[in-house]
């Protein structure tokens, strides 16, 4: 097999994933080859590092601090307030045009307008339904003390 090919297979065995034809093949092409034997080598150094390597875990105790702290409340609470403005804003005008421009506009059908104001305010009810089960949830959630 040509050097080309075997660097392709190093790595399989290297991680135990050759079939025992390609295993003995590999390891004899290797004795032989010194390129190949110098790649095998700095794969398997390559393999012993990064199996050495440790994720670094912040504390809980860190963590904890973090979450229930000061400046995450109200950087999430100017957050909140920005978006409410936002969204209050573009529905005001959505309904401002919409008013405008399709309700009162003679020449749609009164069907029409029936039809799409019920759309809308079934649409608005589901919306405004699911928004208050999820307050709830997330109001009375019994594992929110729990710390993992």
């Amino acid at each position: 097999m040509s050097c080309d090919g075997m660097k392709i297979l190093l790595s399989g065995l290297i991680d135990g994933e050759l079939d025992a034809g390609q295993k003995k093949s590999a390891e004899s092409h290797i004795v032989f080859c010194g390129g190949c034997r110098e790649e095998y080598a700095r794969l398997l150094k390559l393999k012993e590092v990064t199996d050495d390597m440790k994720y670094f875990d912040l504390p809980d105790k860190l963590w904890a601090g973090y979450w229930q702290g000061i400046y995450r409340r109200i950087e999430r609470g100017i957050g909140w307030f920005l978006l409410s403005l936002g969204a209050a804003v573009i529905i005001a005008f959505g309904a401002w045009r919409f008013l405008n421009d399709f309700i009162l506009d003679p020449r749609i059908s009164v069907f029409l307008k029936i039809g799409v104001g019920a759309l809308l305010s079934g649409l608005i009810i589901l919306l405004v339904s699911i928004i208050r089960e999820r307050l709830f949830i997330r109001k009375h959630d019994r594992y929110d003390e729990v710390e993992i």
